[in-house]
């Protein structure tokens, strides 16, 4: 117990920075890349009408289909109505 203690203090090596390295998260490239990959239920942000492509910020699940949001804000605003916004973007 005391070495745990002890062993966290220590300088970090070459091998320990490679560890640390590997647990970091993912570039903003591969999120991006990921996203793209998703099958979205629209290509706009249903509250703002903005185009998911040109920035995507949060997502939600709605009966079953993933939607798009340039922020947080549009994503709370459709979501204190979903079907609101659904209809109004037929």
């Amino acid at each position: 117990m005391i070495a745990a203690a002890f062993g966290c203090n220590q300088p970090k090596t070459e091998k320990t920075e490679k560890k640390m390295e590997a647990m970091t998260p993912a570039k903003d490239e591969t999120v991006k890349s990921n996203l793209a990959n998703l099958n979205f239920a629209s290509k706009y942000d249903l509250t703002c009408h903005m185009p998911i492509s040109a920035g995507l910020s949060d997502t939600a699940s709605y009966k079953g289909k993933l939607y798009g949001f340039c922020s947080a804000d549009c994503k709370d605003d459709f979501l204190k109505d979903p079907e609101a916004h659904l209809a109004e973007n037929k």
